[in-house]
This record gives structure tokens, sequence and C-alpha cells, in this order.
């Protein structure tokens, strides 16, 4: 496992683009990684769930950030 996640903004963008970037990067990084996400489009809080189902993987942790939310990912 990775000591420092890896982290990906997706700050501004809207639905679809952060569902497709964070499937991107899934693919990219190794396994056992640790992916935070930065987003603000309110349909992520239901899109970023839905697709980690679909990978199978674990529900993200989610938190409210002073912009939008954190989505911490375990690949």
């Amino acid at each position: 496992m990775r000591d420092k996640p890896i982290i990906l903004d997706v700050l501004g963008t809207r639905c679809p683009i952060p569902v497709k970037k964070i499937r991107q990067k899934l693919r990219q990084i190794p396994e056992s990684s640790i992916l935070h996400v930065l987003g603000d489009d309110p349909e992520s809080l239901h899109d970023i769930p839905v697709l980690l189902v679909r990978l199978g993987l674990e529900p993200a942790v989610i938190s409210e950030e002073e912009i939008g939310w954190k989505f911490i990912i375990h690949n």
C-alpha cells in the first residue's frame, strides 16, 4: 500500500466527467492505493458510489469539505 494518497481534483467539473476521470485514474494507479477525490458536483454524491459498486470496490468514505466533498476510495 502506498503511504501517501493519490489526489484527483475534479472541482468545477460536472457529470459525467468526475466519474470518467475516477475510472481512468483507478486503471492507472497500483492496486491497494488510496485515492482522494475532491469534487463539488452534487451528482457525484450518487454517481461515485454507484461507480464503486459496479467496479466491485469498497464504498467511499465521503466527507464534506469547504468547497464540495472529498471521496476516499480504496483501490
